[in-house]
């Protein structure tokens, strides 16, 4: 239900202004819906604002998979009693939707050898349905008393003294809402992130453009997997990288994401790529009796993330503070903790710095050497397909301790490769140079935009 009084940007400067709510929170994905509901059970007036105009409907690319590495973002999420638990942060989230736990990772090679990793039997990590869970957290936000709205977009955030005014847009009109705080949570790409100027604080790196096709009646011989196909040799335009992993529909029927990301070269160009892999590749096998029934698409702005994730009394969670995303967990326990923050300060007038210090204790890419360990990771793509398939070669009927997650990926694939490079250096010295030295390339370089 919208509140009656609104207010025009002529009268900012008045005194007297009326504070609608105490917090006005923008996005409602998983981090800015866990705040609201966080801050709302807190007793504040909340209002959460979202563009689309159907909260729960997923309309970009995304991988939806609760990442079961230990301490990832520095909690240990645990999946069990339709939610999903955070025994550190000390919150839960229901989730009664299905899920498919994911027991291997597999990288591929041009020709197909592989380096597996695996917990043996136990999830590396567990694909879900993000509508359910979505769903669930609006049910969540309306019982809790949000008032919701949908079909409105944020046009930008300032702080005015002891007070936030967010201008939004709606189909017939633009106006003013005021509140004490705010909390911004418009994703990877937010917009107001950077009317707040707080992008002049950051290294920007590259510009990915991302697609993705659902697959019915794929066939795999492998079981629920993670699944990566790494080198120039998988696409015509040889960057990027593809990968594949089932997925849960709300039914409870299994489809496989298929996703190709790589610099922008173009939406014709990256998905003739997405179409060749499935028709011509090494592994067009698969998808001779599949069919497409859902694209999705996504751009992704690489930044070093905000190390001070607060503007006056605005705080910024989530994906719209980060690398490049936090992970569905990592949204979720920032959305918690940014609510938690706005509700001392709004009780005892502190608790910012409680959030930025968890912030920058916590979230992965904030930690020194982090961004270059991830893209090294990536990076094995700057090596030549055959040199690929020369140290999957070694790998290939192996199985190797790994979980699916960026922060440990290097970790587990130099330890892999490591463990031939006595053969390496006798039979390719000049590989085992390179290898070495992709400790030295920059990050542009190993994201191929360079």
């Amino acid at each position: 239900m919208l509140h009656s009084v609104f207010h025009s940007p002529l009268n900012r400067g008045l005194p007297a202004m009326k504070k609608n709510y105490d917090v006005t929170i923008i996005g409602a994905g998983p981090a800015g819906l866990m705040a609201a509901i966080t801050a709302a059970r807190e007793g504040l007036r909340v209002l959460l604002v979202e563009r689309k105009s159907g909260i729960s409907r997923v309309q970009r690319s995304c991988c939806s998979s609760l990442i079961m590495e230990p301490d990832t973002h520095g909690e240990s999420v645990v999946l069990a009693d339709n939610k999903i638990n955070f025994p550190k942060t000390g919150f839960s989230v229901p989730y009664k939707g299905p899920y498919v736990p994911l027991v291997l990772a597999i990288r591929f090679s041009p020709c197909g050898n592989k380096l597996v990793f695996t917990q043996q039997g136990q999830p590396l990590a567990v694909s879900i349905n993000k509508e359910s869970l979505l769903d669930g957290l609006v049910q969540e936000a309306e019982q809790a008393g949000v008032t919701i709205f949908n079909n409105t977009l944020a046009l930008k955030a300032e702080n005015t003294g002891d007070r936030v005014v967010v201008t939004l847009r709606q189909p017939d009109r633009d106006f003013d809402v005021i509140s004490e705080t705010a909390i911004v949570a418009d994703g990877v790409n937010s917009r107001l992130v950077e009317n707040l100027g707080l992008n002049k604080r950051r290294k920007f790196f590259a510009q990915f453009h991302v697609v993705t096709y659902y697959m019915e009646n794929m066939s795999c011989e492998y079981p629920p997997s993670w699944m990566v196909f790494i080198g120039k040799g998988q696409t015509p335009s040889g960057i990027g990288q593809l990968y594949v992993l089932p997925k849960p529909r709300e039914d409870g029927s299994v489809v496989h994401e298929v996703t190709y990301g790589c610099p922008v070269i173009g939406e014709n160009r990256i998905k003739a790529d997405l179409e060749w892999f499935i028709r011509e590749g090494t592994f067009s096998t698969w998808f001779r009796q599949a069919r497409c029934v859902k694209t999705l698409s996504a751009v992704l702005r690489f930044h070093t993330p905000l190390t001070e994730p607060v503007a006056g009394r605005i705080l910024i969670a989530g994906d719209a503070a980060s690398f490049i995303e936090v992970y569905m967990q990592g949204a979720l326990m920032y959305g918690f903790r940014a609510a938690k923050a706005v509700a001392g300060f709004l009780k005892k007038g502190s608790g910012f710095d409680g959030y930025t210090g968890f912030w920058k204790s916590t979230y992965g890419y904030n930690q020194p050497g982090a961004i270059e360990a991830a893209t090294q990771a990536f990076g094995l793509h700057v090596l030549a397909d055959d040199e690929i398939d020369y140290l999957f070669s070694f790998t290939d009927k192996e199985q190797h301790p790994g979980y699916v997650n960026e922060f440990s990926d290097r970790e587990n694939l130099m330890r892999a490769i490591l463990a031939h490079m006595s053969d390496i250096k006798r039979d390719r010295p000049e590989l085992a140079a390179r290898i070495h030295n992709l400790s030295s390339m920059s990050v542009e370089e190993l994201l191929q935009v360079t």
